[in-house]
């Protein structure tokens, strides 16, 4: 009786087809692990059986298993790569929000809740954007903010909660007008350092 194979493409760092027993792998993160520590890479690209698996449904297959004759493709892009791709898509968010600061404003001033969703997405936008800083900064090992940077952006993002809380229109209104801008062209400057270390680094 013949043994049971899946069949794995690789794209991205390293380009490779290979067929595997079904009893090489124990799972699907056993298989996406092996060929992550392989390349040294991040995974980018998911496709089983000709279907693309959003990488959020990540943790949703990591534990199936096997049965045989299952197509998968990898994608594994090299570390640099998506730090560069994470970081321009920051820059364009960051004019986005610098683009529609009047508007947040106007929103906030009427109390809609369309505002208040808008700030909720900005603060938890922020919050992202510094943990891409800090990867790029461990990636470059240079330093891309201070405690200083920190402390105004964890001020601005707690007072921006504070007064949702208390519904204090003005006081938001305030925040949009005069703080978040301070905030918002700092994180544009340093994006634009963390764009430049990982370009210069890869051109190196």
């Amino acid at each position: 009786m013949e043994e049971k194979t899946i069949n794995v493409q690789t794209k991205g760092i390293e380009n490779d087809k290979k067929n595997y027993k079904i009893n090489e792998f124990e799972n699907f993160d056993t298989l996406a692990n092996y060929y992550i520590g392989k390349t040294e890479g991040v995974l980018t690209k998911i496709i089983i059986n000709g279907k693309e698996i959003p990488l959020s449904f990540y943790d949703e297959i990591k534990n199936a298993y096997f049965e045989g004759g299952e197509d998968i493709l990898l994608e594994i892009s090299s570390k640099e790569f998506v730090l560069i791709d994470l970081t321009e898509q920051s820059l364009n968010y960051i004019l986005k929000i610098k683009e529609n600061m009047e508007k947040f404003s106007k929103e906030v001033l009427l109390k809609s809740t369309e505002g208040y969703k808008m700030l909720n997405a900005i603060a938890e936008g922020i919050q992202s954007l510094l943990s891409i800083l800090e990867q790029v900064s461990v990636f470059t090992s240079k330093t891309l903010y201070t405690d200083d940077d920190i402390k105004k952006i964890s001020k601005v993002i707690n007072a921006i909660v504070e007064s949702q809380k208390s519904s204090d229109s003005i006081e938001l209104s305030d925040i949009i007008d005069y703080d978040l801008p301070e905030i918002v062209d700092n994180m544009h400057t340093m994006f634009e350092e963390a764009e430049r270390l990982l370009k210069n680094k890869k051109s190196n």
